[in-house]
This record gives C-alpha cells, sequence and structure tokens, in this order.
C-alpha cells in the first residue's frame, strides 16, 4: 500500500444541505481523502462493512437507528475507528452516553465548521500520512 493512499471519511448526516456544508468544510483538511456520505444509519453500516475508515461522523437525529446506536454498533465491529457524533439535541444525558460508549468527539450543533474541521483533523492519522507523502515525493533516485 502506497504512504499517499488517501484518507476515508464516512459521513451519516440525513439532512443534505448539512451534509453538503460539512462536505465543503472537509475540504480545508489539506490532506487528500475520500469522503463517502450516507444518508441515514442503515446505509452508513452498508458503507462501514464495504470500506475501512479512517474516521465516521453521524449526526444523532437518523430515521430509524439513531447516531450513537449506530457509532456504538461501529465501535464494538472495530473499535480502533475514530467517531464524532454531532447533535443538535444537546443533552448532559446524551454527552454521558457518548462518552459510556466510547465516541471520541461529541459537537452540539450549531457548530463552527472550523471546529468541526479541526476535530476530524486532530482524530484523523493525518501526521502519518503527510510523513509518508512527503518522503515518496523526495526521492529523486
Amino acid at each position: 500500500m502506497s504512504a499517499r493512499q488517501p484518507l476515508r471519511i464516512l459521513l451519516i448526516e440525513d439532512d443534505s444541505m448539512i451534509a453538503s456544508i460539512i462536505a465543503i468544510g472537509l475540504r480545508m483538511l489539506g490532506v487528500p481523502y475520500l469522503l463517502d456520505t450516507a444518508y441515514s444509519a442503515e446505509e452508513g453500516l452498508d458503507l462501514f462493512e464495504q470500506h475501512p475508515y479512517d474516521l465516521v461522523m453521524s449526526d444523532y437525529n437518523l430515521r430509524g437507528m439513531n447516531g450513537l446506536s449506530l457509532l456504538t454498533t461501529i465501535r464494538q465491529s472495530k473499535p480502533t475507528t475514530p467517531t464524532v457524533l454531532f447533535t443538535a439535541y444537546d443533552t448532559p444525558q446524551l454527552q454521558r452516553q457518548a462518552r459510556e460508549a466510547g465516541i471520541n468527539e461529541y459537537i452540539a450543533k450549531p457548530f463552527l465548521i472550523e471546529d468541526f474541521v479541526n476535530l476530524a483533523r486532530n482524530l484523523l492519522p493525518i501526521a502519518a500520512n503527510e510523513i509518508g507523502a512527503s518522503s515518496s515525493y523526495t526521492n529523486d533516485d
């Protein structure tokens, strides 16, 4: 596998407008990545089973299964995958449940897109990816 392989991010958000805003914001990451967007928990789980992801981000309020249940299922299947739960329904109880489920980051809506991108940047293995990419480019022999 090449060190320059793009990072894979899975975004689960049933509001296509919010998903688009997040997708545009993620362009600020500054590293190559592939973004898959799912509009339901079930679609998100299907994608997660098909591809390895470096980061999974989910809204809490989804049709069918909620985002906390979705991310809990993902963490049980692949505990090392970093996860972010975001929600407009911010409560101390939900924050506690997210912590107990091992969710890496929790962010309440409305959020600044820069804060969201910084969360993603901090959870992604960007440093290793950049080091690998720069050493690949500087080898002139």
